[in-house]
């Protein structure tokens, strides 16, 4: 099985280990633009964090413009929801690269094994390893990670920040169901990783 293995490596002509070459720095080069989505991140959170700000400004200083502010928190809740799926699809994508990088380097015949980290992922089985207790969970990279968490802070402030403001938002309707949605919000951005590592668990379970 292992020579077979080895022949099925050494059978490659020049021209396919070319390819491969071409396509391992074609992957290698989207994982470094994965990795560079950072000015996004800030073209979501900003401009939410912003408009919140200038929602409660307006709201202490007109009453008669509650609806405004109901919706508009709402909007921007959804809009940090947004943002936290994204770095978590982006996440998921980085993984899927990975993957795909390392699928190339272990059946390629590159001769590059040497000059990889040990802890760099090699086979299906070292993505089955993502994991929160029982639950398949796509964790994001840190440098994703910290934006992730930041939008999930972003929804709990403004959701803290509404349920604090004096009882004016009509009746307190619109402070139950700012204190709802966000909650909702929460428990997307909270378990969406479990969504994702089922997806990446699944492609690992394909190869």
């Amino acid at each position: 099985m292992g020579e077979d293995k080895a022949n099925q490596k050494g059978n490659l002509n020049d021209e396919q280990r070319m390819t491969l070459v071409n396509m391992h720095k074609t992957f290698l080069e989207a994982l470094r633009h994965r990795e560079q989505e950072i000015l996004r991140f800030i073209a979501i959170l900003a401009p939410a964090l912003g408009g919140f700000v200038w929602l409660l400004k307006q709201s202490l200083t007109n009453e008669h413009e509650s609806y405004v502010f109901i919706v508009g928190t709402l909007g921007i809740q959804l809009f940090l929801l947004l943002g936290a799926v994204y770095s978590l699809a982006l996440s998921y994508n980085y993984r899927l690269i990975i993957f795909q990088l390392a699928t190339i380097e272990e059946k390629g015949c590159l001769n590059i094994d040497k000059y990889i980290l040990k802890i760099w992922p090699r086979k299906p089985c070292d993505f089955r390893k993502y994991r929160f207790k029982i639950l398949p969970w796509c964790d994001p990279p840190e440098i994703i990670k910290c934006f992730w968490l930041a939008f999930i802070i972003g929804i709990i402030g403004v959701t803290l920040a509404v349920q604090f403001m004096p009882p004016t938002i009509k009746g307190c309707f619109g402070k139950w169901l700012i204190l709802g949605v966000g909650l909702l919000c929460l428990f997307i951005s909270f378990f969406a990783p479990a969504w994702f590592g089922y997806k990446l668990h699944k492609v690992a379970d394909k190869q």
